[in-house]
Protein backbone atom coordinates (compact mmCIF):
# COMPACT_ATOMS: atom_id res chain seq x y z
CA UNK A 1 0.00 0.00 0.00
CA UNK A 2 1.32 3.28 -1.38
CA UNK A 3 1.46 5.90 1.37
CA UNK A 4 1.68 9.56 0.44
CA UNK A 5 4.64 11.48 2.03
CA UNK A 6 2.29 13.81 4.43
CA UNK A 7 1.25 10.76 6.15
CA UNK A 8 4.48 8.83 5.99
CA UNK A 9 5.88 12.18 8.39
CA UNK A 10 2.74 12.47 10.31
CA UNK A 11 3.18 8.61 11.21
CA UNK A 12 6.59 9.35 11.90
CA UNK A 13 6.33 12.15 14.11
CA UNK A 14 3.16 10.65 15.98
CA UNK A 15 5.45 7.74 16.42
CA UNK A 16 8.57 9.48 17.76
CA UNK A 17 6.67 12.29 20.29
CA UNK A 18 4.97 9.08 21.81
CA UNK A 19 8.40 7.13 22.56
CA UNK A 20 10.00 11.09 23.34
CA UNK A 21 7.02 10.96 26.25
CA UNK A 22 7.41 7.48 27.21
CA UNK A 23 11.24 8.32 27.77
CA UNK A 24 10.59 11.36 29.48
CA UNK A 25 7.54 9.96 31.34
CA UNK A 26 9.78 7.44 33.07
CA UNK A 27 12.49 9.71 33.95
CA UNK A 28 10.01 12.02 35.50
CA UNK A 29 8.03 9.77 37.78
CA UNK A 30 11.47 8.47 39.31
CA UNK A 31 12.44 11.95 39.71
CA UNK A 32 9.50 13.07 41.22
CA UNK A 33 8.37 15.79 38.61
CA UNK A 34 5.18 14.38 37.44
CA UNK A 35 3.37 16.35 40.35
CA UNK A 36 1.87 19.63 40.32
CA UNK A 37 2.82 21.40 37.15
CA UNK A 38 3.99 17.96 35.80
CA UNK A 39 1.06 16.44 35.73
CA UNK A 40 0.88 16.44 32.22
CA UNK A 41 3.62 13.57 32.12
CA UNK A 42 1.96 11.04 34.00
CA UNK A 43 0.16 9.25 31.01
CA UNK A 44 3.22 7.24 29.54
CA UNK A 45 0.45 4.02 29.24
CA UNK A 46 -1.28 6.27 26.84
CA UNK A 47 1.13 6.53 24.56
CA UNK A 48 1.82 3.35 24.38
CA UNK A 49 -2.11 3.07 23.44
CA UNK A 50 -1.00 5.37 20.45
CA UNK A 51 1.65 2.52 19.44
CA UNK A 52 -0.93 0.44 19.39
CA UNK A 53 -2.57 2.39 16.62
CA UNK A 54 0.25 3.42 14.87
CA UNK A 55 1.30 -0.54 14.39
CA UNK A 56 -1.80 -1.55 13.46
CA UNK A 57 -2.06 0.85 10.78
CA UNK A 58 1.22 0.95 9.48
CA UNK A 59 1.26 -3.59 9.84
CA UNK A 60 -1.86 -3.11 7.30
CA UNK A 61 -0.18 -0.84 5.17
CA UNK A 62 2.84 -2.88 4.87
CA UNK A 63 1.51 -6.13 4.70
CA UNK A 64 -2.06 -6.35 3.82
CA UNK A 65 -0.61 -8.30 0.38
CA UNK A 66 2.15 -9.95 2.10
CA UNK A 67 1.03 -11.64 4.93
CA UNK A 68 -1.54 -14.25 3.47
CA UNK A 69 1.74 -15.81 3.25
CA UNK A 70 2.53 -16.46 6.47
CA UNK A 71 6.34 -17.82 6.75
CA UNK A 72 7.88 -14.53 5.41
CA UNK A 73 5.17 -12.83 7.52
CA UNK A 74 6.50 -13.87 10.47
CA UNK A 75 10.18 -14.24 9.72
CA UNK A 76 9.82 -10.15 8.97
CA UNK A 77 8.32 -9.83 12.21
CA UNK A 78 10.63 -12.23 14.38
CA UNK A 79 13.54 -10.30 12.87
CA UNK A 80 12.20 -6.88 14.38
CA UNK A 81 10.75 -7.27 16.84
CA UNK A 82 13.03 -9.85 18.97
CA UNK A 83 16.56 -8.45 18.36
CA UNK A 84 16.28 -5.40 20.07
CA UNK A 85 14.19 -6.97 22.78
CA UNK A 86 17.13 -9.83 23.39
CA UNK A 87 19.76 -6.38 23.09
CA UNK A 88 17.04 -5.09 26.07
CA UNK A 89 17.01 -7.84 28.68
CA UNK A 90 21.36 -8.07 28.12
CA UNK A 91 21.70 -4.27 29.04
CA UNK A 92 19.16 -4.79 32.42
CA UNK A 93 21.09 -7.98 33.06
CA UNK A 94 24.44 -5.61 32.79
CA UNK A 95 22.67 -2.95 34.57
CA UNK A 96 21.57 -5.01 37.69
CA UNK A 97 25.26 -6.36 37.60
CA UNK A 98 26.55 -2.94 37.57
CA UNK A 99 24.05 -1.79 40.38
CA UNK A 100 25.26 -4.56 42.58
CA UNK A 101 21.79 -6.07 42.79
CA UNK A 102 21.35 -8.87 40.35
CA UNK A 103 21.24 -12.16 42.28
CA UNK A 104 18.79 -10.52 44.50
CA UNK A 105 16.19 -9.61 41.53
CA UNK A 106 16.91 -12.43 39.22
CA UNK A 107 13.76 -14.54 38.30
CA UNK A 108 13.98 -17.68 35.44
CA UNK A 109 10.20 -17.21 35.50
CA UNK A 110 10.34 -13.33 34.21
CA UNK A 111 13.00 -14.28 31.38
CA UNK A 112 11.16 -17.03 29.91
CA UNK A 113 7.75 -15.09 30.16
CA UNK A 114 9.45 -12.14 28.66
CA UNK A 115 11.56 -14.45 26.02
CA UNK A 116 7.72 -16.02 25.08
CA UNK A 117 5.94 -12.78 25.38
CA UNK A 118 3.81 -13.24 28.52
CA UNK A 119 4.55 -10.40 30.40
CA UNK A 120 2.78 -7.83 32.10
CA UNK A 121 2.51 -5.52 35.23
CA UNK A 122 1.34 -7.14 37.92
CA UNK A 123 1.30 -3.96 40.15
CA UNK A 124 -1.52 -2.32 37.86
CA UNK A 125 -3.89 -5.06 37.23
CA UNK A 126 -5.12 -8.85 37.78
CA UNK A 127 -4.37 -11.76 35.79
CA UNK A 128 -0.80 -11.02 35.00
CA UNK A 129 1.55 -14.13 34.57
CA UNK A 130 5.03 -12.73 34.47
CA UNK A 131 6.25 -9.19 35.60
CA UNK A 132 8.78 -7.85 32.68
CA UNK A 133 12.43 -9.42 33.00
CA UNK A 134 14.22 -7.58 35.77
CA UNK A 135 12.29 -4.46 36.20
CA UNK A 136 12.19 -3.20 32.81
CA UNK A 137 8.25 -2.28 32.70
CA UNK A 138 7.93 -0.76 29.33
CA UNK A 139 8.22 -4.29 27.52
CA UNK A 140 4.65 -4.87 28.89
CA UNK A 141 3.51 -3.49 26.07
CA UNK A 142 5.28 -6.35 23.78
CA UNK A 143 3.70 -9.23 24.78
CA UNK A 144 0.54 -7.50 23.09
CA UNK A 145 2.07 -6.92 19.70
CA UNK A 146 3.70 -9.88 19.90
CA UNK A 147 0.07 -11.30 20.01
CA UNK A 148 -1.40 -9.56 17.60
CA UNK A 149 0.93 -9.99 14.98
CA UNK A 150 0.96 -13.78 15.12
CA UNK A 151 -3.05 -13.22 14.78
CA UNK A 152 -2.36 -10.97 11.88
CA UNK A 153 -2.47 -13.52 9.20
CA UNK A 154 -5.65 -15.55 9.95
CA UNK A 155 -7.38 -12.78 10.41
CA UNK A 156 -6.47 -10.47 7.51
CA UNK A 157 -7.30 -14.04 5.75
CA UNK A 158 -11.25 -14.18 7.26
CA UNK A 159 -11.41 -10.46 6.55
CA UNK A 160 -10.42 -10.68 3.08
CA UNK A 161 -12.92 -13.15 2.80
CA UNK A 162 -16.15 -11.26 4.22
CA UNK A 163 -14.81 -7.81 5.48
CA UNK A 164 -18.04 -7.06 7.38
CA UNK A 165 -18.61 -10.26 9.09
CA UNK A 166 -15.36 -10.61 10.50
CA UNK A 167 -14.79 -7.08 11.50
CA UNK A 168 -18.17 -7.86 13.46
CA UNK A 169 -17.09 -11.05 14.90
CA UNK A 170 -13.32 -9.11 16.37
CA UNK A 171 -15.63 -6.17 17.57
CA UNK A 172 -17.99 -8.68 19.35
CA UNK A 173 -15.33 -11.14 20.18
CA UNK A 174 -13.11 -8.22 22.45
CA UNK A 175 -16.05 -7.54 24.27
CA UNK A 176 -16.63 -10.84 25.13
CA UNK A 177 -12.81 -11.20 25.92
CA UNK A 178 -12.75 -8.26 28.03
CA UNK A 179 -16.07 -9.03 30.53
CA UNK A 180 -14.17 -12.65 30.51
CA UNK A 181 -11.41 -10.70 31.94
CA UNK A 182 -13.50 -8.97 34.40
CA UNK A 183 -14.77 -11.73 35.61
CA UNK A 184 -12.25 -14.11 35.73
CA UNK A 185 -8.93 -12.26 35.38
CA UNK A 186 -6.24 -13.83 32.64
CA UNK A 187 -3.62 -12.56 30.43
CA UNK A 188 -4.87 -13.83 27.49
CA UNK A 189 -8.00 -12.38 27.80
CA UNK A 190 -7.32 -8.85 28.30
CA UNK A 191 -4.42 -9.14 25.59
CA UNK A 192 -7.48 -10.35 22.86
CA UNK A 193 -9.66 -7.91 24.21
CA UNK A 194 -7.17 -5.10 22.93
CA UNK A 195 -6.69 -6.65 19.82
CA UNK A 196 -9.40 -3.92 19.13
CA UNK A 197 -7.14 -1.23 19.63
CA UNK A 198 -4.71 -2.10 16.88
CA UNK A 199 -7.58 -3.75 14.70
CA UNK A 200 -8.89 -0.04 14.95
CA UNK A 201 -5.32 1.59 13.39
CA UNK A 202 -5.66 -1.41 10.94
CA UNK A 203 -8.81 -0.25 9.65
CA UNK A 204 -7.88 3.24 9.79
CA UNK A 205 -5.02 2.38 7.05
CA UNK A 206 -7.72 0.45 5.05
CA UNK A 207 -10.36 3.34 5.08
CA UNK A 208 -7.95 5.92 4.27
CA UNK A 209 -6.24 4.18 1.02
CA UNK A 210 -10.11 3.93 -0.04
CA UNK A 211 -10.64 7.80 0.92
CA UNK A 212 -12.13 7.53 4.07
CA UNK A 213 -11.22 11.19 5.94
CA UNK A 214 -13.43 11.08 8.76
CA UNK A 215 -14.01 7.92 11.63
CA UNK A 216 -17.38 7.79 10.01
CA UNK A 217 -15.41 5.57 7.41
CA UNK A 218 -14.62 3.19 9.87
CA UNK A 219 -17.86 1.93 10.08
CA UNK A 220 -18.51 -0.83 12.70
CA UNK A 221 -15.24 -1.16 14.00
CA UNK A 222 -15.64 2.20 15.54
CA UNK A 223 -19.08 1.79 17.04
CA UNK A 224 -17.04 -1.49 18.53
CA UNK A 225 -14.64 0.17 19.97
CA UNK A 226 -17.18 3.06 21.36
CA UNK A 227 -19.15 -0.11 22.71
CA UNK A 228 -15.57 -1.63 24.23
CA UNK A 229 -14.97 2.07 25.90
CA UNK A 230 -18.46 1.98 27.31
CA UNK A 231 -17.77 -1.73 28.16
CA UNK A 232 -14.47 -0.81 30.14
CA UNK A 233 -16.77 1.92 32.10
CA UNK A 234 -19.60 -0.19 33.32
CA UNK A 235 -16.53 -2.75 34.72
CA UNK A 236 -15.27 0.63 36.51
CA UNK A 237 -19.09 1.13 38.17
CA UNK A 238 -19.30 -2.46 39.19
CA UNK A 239 -15.99 -3.07 40.42
CA UNK A 240 -15.27 0.05 42.10
CA UNK A 241 -12.30 2.85 41.36
CA UNK A 242 -9.38 1.78 42.90
CA UNK A 243 -7.25 4.68 41.31
CA UNK A 244 -6.39 6.59 38.22
CA UNK A 245 -3.72 4.46 37.49
CA UNK A 246 -5.17 0.44 38.30
CA UNK A 247 -7.57 -1.66 37.22
CA UNK A 248 -10.14 -1.20 36.41
CA UNK A 249 -10.24 2.25 35.23
CA UNK A 250 -6.55 1.97 33.90
CA UNK A 251 -8.78 -0.40 31.11
CA UNK A 252 -11.54 2.38 30.40
CA UNK A 253 -8.21 5.06 29.92
CA UNK A 254 -6.70 3.05 27.50
CA UNK A 255 -9.29 2.28 25.49
CA UNK A 256 -10.96 5.86 26.16
CA UNK A 257 -7.50 7.04 24.75
CA UNK A 258 -7.74 5.06 21.80
CA UNK A 259 -10.99 5.76 20.82
CA UNK A 260 -10.16 9.47 21.48
CA UNK A 261 -6.99 9.90 19.19
CA UNK A 262 -8.87 8.39 16.47
CA UNK A 263 -11.81 10.81 16.36
CA UNK A 264 -9.48 13.72 16.77
CA UNK A 265 -6.67 12.69 14.16
CA UNK A 266 -8.05 10.37 11.78
CA UNK A 267 -9.91 13.84 10.26
CA UNK A 268 -9.37 18.07 10.31
CA UNK A 269 -7.07 17.76 13.44
CA UNK A 270 -4.61 15.15 11.59
CA UNK A 271 -4.88 16.33 8.53
CA UNK A 272 -3.85 19.66 9.56
CA UNK A 273 -0.89 18.53 12.09
CA UNK A 274 0.57 16.67 8.86
CA UNK A 275 1.62 19.86 7.64
CA UNK A 276 4.04 20.76 10.23
CA UNK A 277 5.00 17.12 10.57
CA UNK A 278 5.87 17.49 6.22
CA UNK A 279 8.11 20.49 7.22
CA UNK A 280 10.32 18.83 9.55
CA UNK A 281 10.06 14.91 8.29
CA UNK A 282 13.79 14.35 8.06
CA UNK A 283 14.22 14.80 11.93
CA UNK A 284 10.80 12.99 12.53
CA UNK A 285 12.07 10.07 10.22
CA UNK A 286 15.27 10.06 12.32
CA UNK A 287 13.73 10.05 15.97
CA UNK A 288 11.12 7.02 14.62
CA UNK A 289 14.08 5.04 12.95
CA UNK A 290 15.23 4.44 16.37
CA UNK A 291 11.96 4.86 18.35
CA UNK A 292 11.43 1.53 19.15
CA UNK A 293 15.41 1.39 20.58
CA UNK A 294 14.69 4.19 22.84
CA UNK A 295 11.45 2.81 24.25
CA UNK A 296 13.01 -0.66 25.02
CA UNK A 297 16.37 0.17 25.91
CA UNK A 298 15.00 3.95 27.90
CA UNK A 299 14.61 2.48 31.32
CA UNK A 300 17.23 0.24 32.39
CA UNK A 301 19.74 2.72 31.20
CA UNK A 302 17.99 5.99 32.53
CA UNK A 303 16.10 5.01 35.44
CA UNK A 304 17.16 2.16 36.94
CA UNK A 305 21.01 2.49 36.80
CA UNK A 306 22.69 3.85 39.44
CA UNK A 307 24.77 6.23 37.63
CA UNK A 308 21.97 7.87 36.86
CA UNK A 309 22.17 9.93 40.46
CA UNK A 310 24.60 12.57 39.35
CA UNK A 311 24.26 14.97 36.10
CA UNK A 312 27.00 13.39 34.52
CA UNK A 313 26.49 9.93 34.91
CA UNK A 314 22.37 10.74 33.51
CA UNK A 315 24.00 12.48 30.59
CA UNK A 316 26.43 9.30 29.45
CA UNK A 317 23.90 6.81 30.10
CA UNK A 318 21.39 9.23 27.91
CA UNK A 319 24.17 9.54 25.03
CA UNK A 320 24.57 5.86 25.26
CA UNK A 321 20.91 5.11 24.75
CA UNK A 322 20.51 6.57 21.95
CA UNK A 323 24.05 5.10 20.60
CA UNK A 324 22.23 1.64 21.66
CA UNK A 325 19.34 2.65 20.04
CA UNK A 326 21.15 3.47 16.89
CA UNK A 327 23.20 0.01 16.64
CA UNK A 328 20.54 -1.82 17.43
CA UNK A 329 17.77 -0.03 15.03
CA UNK A 330 20.39 0.44 11.86
CA UNK A 331 23.91 -1.58 11.94
CA UNK A 332 22.43 -4.78 13.89
CA UNK A 333 20.00 -5.43 10.89
CA UNK A 334 22.70 -5.66 8.52
CA UNK A 335 24.69 -8.50 9.94
CA UNK A 336 21.25 -10.24 10.82
CA UNK A 337 20.04 -12.93 7.84
CA UNK A 338 17.76 -11.21 5.62
CA UNK A 339 13.78 -11.90 5.62
CA UNK A 340 12.13 -12.59 2.50
CA UNK A 341 10.18 -9.12 0.94
CA UNK A 342 7.30 -11.01 -0.38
Amino acid sequence: MKLNPRLVAALNWARSLAALYVVVHHVANAGGWSHGAGAALRFGQEAVIVFFLLSGFVIFANEQERAIRPAGYYLRRLRRIYPPLIAAMLISTAVALLNGDFLARFRWEQLFGTVFALQDISFLKPGVIVDPYLGNDPLWSLSYEILFYLIFPPILMAWRWNASVTNHAIGAGCAALLVLFAIAPNHFSLVGAYFMIWWSGAMAAYTYTRGGRSVLALGSNYVWLLVITVLSAIIVYVRGFEGLGFYPFLIFRHFAVALLMLTLLYGPIGRLLSFPALRFSRLGGAIASISYGLYVFHYPLLVQWNIDATPYGFVFAALLLVAVAYATEHLLPRILPAAPRS
